[in-house]
């Protein structure tokens, strides 16, 4: 294996809270009609702007994602949880290993930059934010790019949503299924429905083991 990208958000960093809150605020600023939690999640959010888009259109869309963007940006220092535990040893010995690295995500360029004031991403060699593609996860040409800009080779992508591991076999790489944020319950369930040339990776440092 030559490179590692990952997913950011429920794979590497625990931003639930932040982006609940954000999200929350955020739709009971714009909307007459806010929709529950429960229809949010339905919808398998795999992005910022172009989820929000797609729901509710261009116009009502942008203004929930400056919104929810403002409100992320206030309650960062307070509700982002940081790296899970085990990630950060984890990215240290895969530096140590000589391998690339890099980010694909579905957060928004600005949302990234407000993050990076609270947690050290600065290892990563490349960063492949929403702004930087047309669609969203599974789609997969986010991580295409950020392939093809640390040089190529055998590659696996780390995510945590059915959505991730589609697009990094659209992509042509090995997927691996980050399910250290659930509970073991949910653990378990996640990964019986998971095909046999996943990588089902229950902590962080069974990455490490299956990268040998």
């Amino acid at each position: 294996m030559d490179a590692v990208l990952f997913d950011l958000d429920g794979t590497l960093l625990d931003t639930h809270r932040l982006y609940a809150t954000a999200y929350h605020n955020a739709f009971i600023d714009v909307l007459d009609e806010p929709p529950s939690f429960q229809d949010f999640v339905a919808r398998r959010p795999a992005s910022e702007r172009i989820f929000l888009v797609e729901w509710f259109g261009e116009a009502v869309g942008d203004r929930i994602h400056q919104s929810m963007l403002e409100h992320y940006e206030a309650n960062a220092a307070t509700l982002l949880d940081g790296l899970f535990v085990g990630v950060g040893a984890m990215l240290d010995a895969i530096h140590e290993r000589g391998l690339a690295t890099a980010i694909v995500t579905g957060k928004s360029r600005r949302a990234y930059e407000v993050t990076c004031r609270h947690v050290d991403l600065s290892r990563f060699e490349v960063v492949v934010v929403e702004d930087d593609v047309s669609a969203a996860k599974p789609d997969p040409a986010g991580i295409v790019r950020a392939h093809a800009a640390i040089g190529g080779g055998e590659a696996v992508y780390v995510g945590d949503t059915p959505m991730d591991v589609e697009a990094a076999k659209r992509a042509g790489m090995v997927a691996a299924a980050a399910l250290w944020a659930r509970g073991p319950k949910e653990r378990e369930r996640a990964a019986g429905h998971l095909d046999e040339t996943v990588w089902v990776l229950r902590e962080p440092a069974d990455l490490l083991a299956r990268l040998g």
